[in-house]
């Protein structure tokens, strides 16, 4: 039986909030990252942060970042460091823990570089249009206890990505994303590729460090929420 988009989702979310509170080695490969930009991050950042790989290397000054699945921070300050003053760095991840740890640790880095020019948002990545934030804050005040309430949240929801979308089209110099792509469900693949090239200004460009497979994932593998969405292939 195949796992539902949602059943994915949630084991990616808690066994990354996992990761958030406690150093998992098993969730990222061994990667060397530029000394020079390490030295103000906080340890706490670097331990729980996984990734495969280092796209802030194609990042250039005075440019607007956006970092997808961004985790603890550690590429968004890194990149911090590469724009500059006048550059600004966007993070998107959906799991609370991952956030807090980034958002505690943002004001650290801002103090120790002389300038803050990184925030963190809630969001889906294939999903980029909706603030998840200003969602949850609009359904405290309307909960949904009826079939008419939920339909409601859906046109709220699609509201909010018109009126307020957590990321704006064509505002982003260059995306990049270390090790995420692969854990959306690959149904969601597609659309998650139409908001990258949403965001991105003319001329834009994307830099992704993931893992992917040169040939199919047998199904049954796929089918296993805690292993299927990092084997999938991410294409």
């Amino acid at each position: 039986m195949n796992s539902s988009p949602l059943a994915v989702e949630s084991a990616v979310k808690q066994r990354y909030a996992a990761g958030a509170q406690a150093q998992e080695t098993a969730l990222c490969c061994p990667v060397i990252y530029d000394p020079q930009y390490l030295k103000i991050i906080p340890k706490e950042v670097i331990e729980r942060d996984y990734g495969c790989g280092d796209p802030s290397q194609h990042v250039r000054r005075g440019e607007t970042v956006l970092d997808l699945g961004s985790g603890t921070g550690k590429i968004c300050f890194i990149a911090s460091q590469v724009v500059g003053a006048e550059g600004k760095v966007i993070g998107v991840d959906m799991t609370d823990a991952m956030l807090e740890v980034a958002r505690r640790n943002a004001p650290i880095v801002a103090d120790r570089i002389g300038y803050a020019n990184v925030e963190f948002r809630k969001g889906r990545i294939q999903d980029l249009a909706l603030d998840l934030e200003k969602l949850d804050t609009e359904l405290r005040s309307r909960p949904i206890a009826s079939a008419d309430a939920f339909l409601a949240a859906e046109g709220l929801a699609q509201e909010l990505r018109v009126k307020q979308p957590l990321v704006a089209t064509e505002s982003i110099d260059v995306v990049v994303s270390n090790c995420v792509l692969n854990l959306v469900e690959s149904r969601a693949k597609r659309q998650l590729f139409e908001e990258i090239f949403r965001v991105l200004k003319l001329g834009g460009r994307a830099v992704i460090s993931d893992i992917v497979c040169d040939e199919e994932v047998p199904a049954e593998l796929q089918t296993i929420p805690s292993f299927g969405p990092a084997a999938s292939p991410a294409r």
